[in-house]
């Protein structure tokens, strides 16, 4: 691991040691969130260079936001659907927009920022519906060919949920463009899977072992989801357009890659999976380093291509 690498895992690793409270099990996870989650509120923010509005998606159950932003005096032909992070169970809508911000500055866009439910409120069917819900109403406006979606953690497994979704629930809407997963997570399925977790115990200084199998009882809820909604890489991937996910290769979350690489093979989809040494969790989503800017560079190399 070269000098860089390890100061900002040694960094994270104290910060989430030391500054924040150490939560493993699903009682104190879910009561944590729970508080964390009652206290956002959406609100539209005010930029000079930037152009908002509220898109409501309707899912049936409830009624949610999305924020819409583009620069302003800008006509893009393209859109990205942006996925924030949260494990599904903390509602991080706000504190990680300044990336999707940050994104638009480099890429002429509109983006569709969704502030989906946590699943402190309802179970994570509901998220990812919202999730689905949204892309159908980019859809009304732009071309599934100019359509990039981005997720991060969380985001990234509902990246490719909606894939999924797509397909098992036969919505025969055409697939987006491009996919582009920062550390989708995965619960594992059977024992070989538990194993291949289990090698990973304290490398991670941001998600433990035990805080895969917690979120997955939080996001689970008293509802029986269908074995892809919850073992996220047996997705069936069918159909998708070019699909990049990203990795640190000691993050927890990095034991899924080979799962995911198992069945965008057998779906016979166009992909890359890059597991980046000595990098945390959702390493590329800001430039903090040489490996971290190449990945970032790359990333938006992609979406100014669509």
């Amino acid at each position: 691991m070269n000098m860089s690498n390890k100061f900002i895992v040694s960094a994270l690793r104290f910060f989430f040691s030391f500054l924040l409270p150490k939560l493993d099990s699903a009682e104190e996870i879910y009561a944590h969130a729970k508080a964390n989650n009652e206290k956002q509120v959406f609100k539209i923010p005010k930029n000079r260079k930037i152009e908002y509005s509220d898109l409501k998606i309707n899912t049936g159950t409830d009624l949610y936001h999305c924020l819409r932003m583009k620069r302003k005096d800008s006509t893009p032909e393209k859109a990205i659907l942006y996925i924030c992070g949260g494990g599904g169970v903390y509602d991080y809508c706000n504190a990680q927009l300044i990336f999707a911000k940050k994104l638009l500055s480099k890429v002429d866009a509109e983006i569709y920022y969704p502030f989906y439910p946590p699943s402190t409120v309802h179970p994570i069917r509901e998220a990812h519906s919202m999730i689905f819900e949204t892309y159908r109403a980019i859809l009304n406006k732009y071309s599934h060919e100019n359509i990039g979606v981005l997720g991060l953690s969380f985001g990234g497994t509902a990246a490719m949920t909606m894939l999924s979704w797509n397909n098992y629930y036969n919505e025969h809407l055409p697939m987006p463009a491009l996919t582009i997963a920062f550390s989708p997570g995965h619960m594992p399925a059977n024992t070989l899977e538990r194993e291949m977790l289990e090698t990973y115990r304290d490398k991670d200084p941001i998600i433990s072992v035990e805080m895969v199998e917690a979120y997955t009882k939080i996001n689970r809820g008293e509802q029986e989801l269908e074995h892809w909604l919850i073992h996220t890489a047996h997705g069936d991937f069918r159909n998708a357009g070019k699909i990049f996910l990203y990795y640190g290769e000691d993050e927890t979350l990095a034991f899924a890659a080979p799962i995911y690489r198992d069945y965008l093979e057998r779906a016979g989809a166009e992909y890359n999976i890059h597991l980046e040494p000595g990098m945390p969790h959702c390493y590329g989503v800001i430039k903090i380093n040489n490996a971290s800017g190449r990945t970032y560079d790359e990333v938006v190399t992609l979406l100014n291509n669509l």
